[in-house]
């Protein structure tokens, strides 16, 4: 059976630890500051770190060679299903992005929440960035509780200026089977021509010249529904606002009802499809 806490993925001379001084949450702000570059400075300031982590949060910072490459900041909160952590930024610099160090970060996290007797993660991430949705989805085992249309108003970085904040909010059952499963690699992710063949619908699908289109929406028999993301959203607000926000708008119509009506995003696949599944007849 597999373990409900397993070791950290090995990631070489990479090494994740607990911030345990003012110094070292300053360099935990100053990393996320590198990556959400924006003019008025880190994403938060280094002293609401500091206090985050005095007051027994969750502040962690990873190095390689001694040097901080990346950080996660979270904190103590308490909802409709009672105590909980909330993840409110984690981030690698974009050199060591695509490596296990991010994986092995968010599993950093896990064990620490465990280790604190919270069972549970939360945090908000933009449903348009598919490689986000998948390691989400696929690779931690999170669940989506909710759509946000523009949670957090304007943002002024690097990674989101221009657009609409609009924010998933992913739930993190750390005992679950589907958490334990992904910690140790075993969620796999399907393909698009695999739930065709099962008889999923494209509800939202990339044009020919990279519009979104919605296709349909129709909740008919419980057949799944698939939702195209554009490669690459970040750039595209570069290049193309207009299409970006085309995007934005599309993706909203569709995943916030479909949410609504109870459906879960049960997986995504490696090239950037979400899969909805309807609620069972039972929960109806």
């Amino acid at each position: 059976m597999t373990e409900l806490v397993a070791p950290l993925p090995q990631v070489g001379v990479v090494d994740i630890a607990l911030a345990t001084s003012q110094a070292e949450t300053r360099a935990a702000t100053q990393v996320l500051g590198e990556i959400w570059s924006q003019d008025g400075g880190p994403p938060l300031t280094p002293e609401l770190a500091w206090a985050l982590l005095h007051a027994g949060n969750y502040v962690a910072v990873a190095r390689c060679d001694d040097v901080v490459i990346g950080a996660a900041i979270a904190f103590r909160g308490y909802d409709d299903h009672g105590l909980h952590l909330h993840s409110h930024i984690a981030g690698l610099l974009p050199t060591h992005q695509g490596s296990k160090i991010g994986f092995a970060l968010k599993q950093h996290q896990r064990q620490w929440a465990l280790a604190q007797g919270i069972d549970r993660i939360t945090w908000t991430f933009d449903p348009l960035v598919a490689r986000n949705a998948y390691f989400n989805i696929v690779k931690l085992g999170t669940t989506i509780a909710g759509y946000y249309p523009d949670f957090y108003g304007p943002l002024d970085d690097d990674i989101n200026a221009g657009d609409e904040s609009d924010r998933c909010l992913a739930s993190w059952q750390l005992d679950s089977e589907r958490a334990v499963r992904a910690a140790a690699g075993e969620l796999n992710a399907p393909t698009v021509a695999e739930l065709r063949r099962r008889g999923a619908v494209g509800a939202l699908v990339e044009g020919a010249s990279g519009e979104p289109l919605i296709e349909g929406t129709g909740h008919l028999d419980g057949v799944p529904l698939l939702c195209q993301l554009p490669r690459d959203i970040v750039s595209l607000r570069a290049s193309a606002p207009t299409l970006a926000r085309q995007w934005r708008l599309a993706l909203r119509s569709v995943l916030a009802p479909t949410l609504y009506d109870g459906w879960q995003v049960d997986a995504v696949t490696r090239n950037g499809w979400l899969v909805l599944t309807p609620p069972s007849r039972a929960a109806r």
